[in-house]
């Protein structure tokens, strides 16, 4: 009889464990699957188990110095003003670039969504004061004439600029900049423009202007969840 007690209790014993094994290997399962590894990766995952790494769908995480940030580009010929205003009304502010990676993925999700093959993108920067109405010099350089204003955006690997850029030209008042996006490099007026590289422009640059480097869209950012 005490054998059979005790075969019946560790039957008893053994479903209960398998059931909670069961539960937490789910669990792992389904962290891993809304991205809560991160690992070594600069986007997508470190999302701390969040959905999409805490950024809204259609936005995409990269993992920055001072924490998460979600980029989505948008395709539409505006005015830098109007550009900053539909990002907010995202919750979001027009991104800077870290790195090579958020810039080419700015340009590569923004493609089709354009109106045209190519174009150029606005970007949250601005000029910096100390550089106001500078071309370039041995105190204001390619990096440091410019700062990011998005709140996120730190160093400067994101200030790839187009050859002889920035040159503050037409009356010096290039005080924004744009990337460009396009699927190799651009002949505008005997001048190359490479993809995923910056200019320096107008704010108020015309949003109406016929070019292959015409404005096509922007790029906004905000910080993951």
């Amino acid at each position: 009889m005490f054998k059979k007690h005790f075969l019946l209790l560790s039957l008893f014993f053994g479903i209960v464990s398998a059931g909670f094994s069961s539960s937490s290997s789910s669990e792992s399962c389904e962290d891993d699957h809304n991205g809560g590894g991160g690992g070594g990766h600069n986007h997508g995952g470190g999302g701390g188990g969040r959905p999409n790494g805490g950024c809204d769908a259609g936005w995409r995480r990269f993992n920055r110095p001072n924490g998460g940030w979600c980029i989505r580009s948008f395709g539409g010929r505006l005015t830098h003003a109007s550009a900053e205003a539909q990002c907010q009304s995202y919750g979001a502010t027009l991104s800077g670039l870290q790195n090579m990676e958020e810039a080419r993925y700015a340009t590569s999700s923004a493609l089709p969504l354009m109106s045209s093959s190519s174009g150029s993108l606005w970007l949250g920067a601005h000029r910096t004061n100390a550089c106001n109405r500078q071309r370039v010099t041995t105190e204001c350089t390619p990096q440091n004439s410019f700062r990011w204003t998005d709140g996120s955006t730190s160093g400067t690997a994101g200030f790839l600029w187009s050859q002889a850029q920035p040159d503050n030209a037409y009356d010096l008042k290039q005080d924004c900049i744009i990337i460009t996006a396009a699927r190799g490099p651009l002949t505008v007026k005997n001048v190359v423009w490479p993809e995923n590289r910056l200019d320096d422009v107008d704010c108020a640059l015309d949003s109406t202007e016929v070019s292959p480097r015409a404005l096509a869209g922007y790029v906004c950012g905000k910080k993951a969840r």
